[in-house]
This record gives C-alpha cells, sequence and structure tokens, in this order.
C-alpha cells in the first residue's frame, strides 16, 4: 500500500482544517480519533503526523491508501463498525453533503463517542455572504447545483445544503451539542460586503431573536469559506 494519499479536497484545505481542529482537541498520543470518510487517507495522514490515535473507515476502504493506518469499511447510512464509547473524537471532512439520512448517522457518531467526545465535521458554507447572493440570483446555494432527478449518486453530489440551526437541531436529537461554527478561511468576496452584516443580524434578531440563530449570522458563518461543525456528547 502506497503512502502518498491524495486529498479529494481544494488545495490547501487539509492544512487549514487541521489547525481548527488543534485548536479545539489539542493532540495527543491517548487521543483516539476516527476519520470518518476518509478517501485515500490524506487527512488520516496529517492527524497521524500530529500525534493522534487514528483510525479510518470509508465506503470503499480499497482507496485507502496511508498502510500506518487501518482503515474499515462502513457504509455511513448502517452502524459503524465500532464499540461504544471508542473514541475522543470522531471528524468528517467534506462528508455532510453527501448524505441523506444524518439523524442516523449522527446517533451512531453519539454511540462510538466517549462521553464528553467531539465531533467535528466540515462541509461548504451555504450561509456565507457570498452564498446568500448565490442564492439571491440562482436559488442554489455556494458549492450546491441543480440535481437530476432520477439520478442517485450522493458520492459525486452534493444533496444536503443544511443550516447551522438544522445541524443543530438534528445533532440534539442525537445526543450532540452544537458548541461552535468555526471555518477553514474568510473568502474575499463575502468580506467585501461585510457592510450587509449589521442589517442581517438586526433583521435576525427582530423576527427569530438570538437564542437559536446564534450561529447564523456569526463571522464563521458570514465569512467562512467552509463551515466547520463542532459538537460534544452529552
Amino acid at each position: 500500500m502506497s503512502d502518498s494519499p491524495q486529498a479529494i479536497a481544494i488545495p490547501g484545505k487539509h492544512n487549514l482544517l487541521m489547525k481548527v481542529v488543534q485548536r479545539y482537541v489539542p493532540p495527543a498520543e491517548t487521543i483516539k480519533v476516527l476519520d470518518l470518510g476518509a478517501g485515500e487517507g490524506a487527512f488520516s495522514q496529517k492527524l497521524d503526523d500530529a500525534g493522534y490515535e487514528v483510525a479510518a473507515c470509508d465506503l470503499f476502504p480499497e482507496m485507502f491508501r496511508y498502510s500506518k493506518v487501518e482503515c474499515r469499511k462502513a457504509d455511513l447510512h448502517e452502524p459503524l463498525p465500532y464499540d461504544d464509547g471508542e473514541f475522543d473524537l470522531v471528524i468528517a471532512v467534506e462528508v455532510m453533503e453527501h448524505l441523506e439520512n444524518h439523524l442516523r448517522l449522527f446517533k451512531d457518531i453519539s454511540r462510538i463517542l466517549k462521553p464528553g467526545g467531539t465531533f467535528m465535521f466540515s462541509t461548504p458554507n451555504i450561509m456565507s455572504l457570498k452564498s446568500r447572493m448565490r442564492f439571491l440570483f440562482s436559488g442554489f446555494f455556494y458549492s450546491h447545483g441543480p440535481l437530476e432527478p432520477g439520478v442517485d449518486e450522493p458520492v459525486h453530489q452534493h444533496i444536503a445544503a443544511f443550516t447551522p440551526n438544522r445541524y443543530r437541531f438534528i445533532l440534539e436529537k442525537a445526543g450532540l451539542e452544537l458548541t461552535n461554527i468555526d471555518t477553514d478561511k474568510y473568502q474575499k468576496y463575502s468580506q467585501l460586503m461585510c457592510w450587509l452584516a449589521p442589517f442581517i443580524r438586526f433583521y435576525t434578531k427582530k423576527k427569530f431573536g438570538t437564542e437559536l440563530t446564534q450561529f447564523e449570522n456569526c463571522p464563521a458563518a458570514l465569512y467562512g469559506r467552509t463551515m466547520v461543525g463542532v459538537s460534544t456528547k452529552k
């Protein structure tokens, strides 16, 4: 098996996401991490190099190319092949937008996490000002295009465009609490429209209050390229 896995992501994104992961869960050999939907293993390699104890799973484990980490076969719509309370941290990089049944997966992630464990996921940020403008003019969010009826290819299509509030709702039902929204980097186009932010926040607060909308208009949501959700097992 080759130890040269290729990242199935925008160049440089994995490096930026690693910095986000390390901010919330500093690396240590005692921290057991599951790379969920690992692909060829590029992010698993970065986790291993950083000093975490790493496991990986993917629907196509034969694609995995990093020999220092075991990759098990896992259909994310079926129970994950791990024991209860096995992991301190579960990470899913660019997986959420491809799924149909998030609640079933989140419940199983909660099962394999230790109490107080962390689940982090990254997904295209549909809440950015760039994405909101795209939706205004086209009806489609950033990184989400038209889906062709009758074409069932969730691995290659972005079929789920969720807001932080929707993720929070589903995570809570699974026994996980969304504690933060972060990002890999700020988009210049979104930052150029920063003058809209006060009006958006004022309208949202007046219309819906702040208790359930705290993440919708935070800086990471308004200006970030990628939405990184951080949640903990209750």
